[in-house]
């Protein structure tokens, strides 16, 4: 069975998240967490089925209720916290006027709305941006794609305007090969350019 759901995987074209991803590793966590989960919960039935057959008939009711008032605290405490249904105005993500992300077309339009970094000096007349993106390029996929890490970047350095503090991060890399006057450019690139 598990060998059917790992050949599934691939036949459905499954591709790694990122190219230094095994190809083969991910479908086998993946799976070897759900055979885990499995295990788990059949190993918990039969412990409270052998538990249940050790309860007296005067407490044959009150396993199954502690499990409901269980449940019944994690619905409750998932309902009144600040981002749960009776405070609908709350929300994970703050944006930079103190309002709430409350939908995806919310968080879309936050990520595609533009924010220049304070830190990074703006580009000159006639500055190359083709070749700052080439450079970028270059020098930016030497230890990592860039693709693996393009989300973070835009919402933790790029929405932030802390462009300079994750270049420079990636210039102090031993090997890294970025000049400072490489920062520069690709700080300029992609403080006005990359979305």
């Amino acid at each position: 069975m598990g060998s059917l759901l790992l050949g599934l995987s691939f036949l459905t074209g499954y591709k790694p998240p990122a190219e230094n991803i095994s190809l083969l590793l991910g479908p086998l966590g993946s799976f070897a967490g759900w055979l885990a989960l499995i295990l788990f919960a059949s190993l918990t039935i039969m412990g409270l089925g052998k538990m249940s057959g050790k309860i007296s008939a005067n407490w044959f009711l009150s396993f199954p209720f502690g499990i409901i008032i269980i449940v019944a605290v994690m619905f409750a405490s998932l309902w009144f916290k600040p981002s749960g249904m009776l405070m609908s105005g709350a929300g994970r993500t703050t944006m930079d006027d103190g309002r709430y992300i409350r939908s995806v077309e919310e968080y879309k339009e936050y990520l595609s709305t533009p924010v220049v970094s304070a830190n990074v000096p703006k580009a000159p007349e006639g500055f190359d941006f083709d070749a700052a993106k080439s450079l970028f390029d270059a020098k930016c996929n030497v230890c990592h794609t860039f693709d693996s890490t393009k989300d973070a970047f835009k919402t933790k350095y790029k929405k932030t305007g802390k462009i300079d503090v994750v270049v420079k991060r990636m210039q102090a890399v031993p090997g890294s090969g970025i000049t400072t006057e490489d920062a520069d450019k690709i700080m300029m690139y992609l403080n006005e350019k990359f979305q």
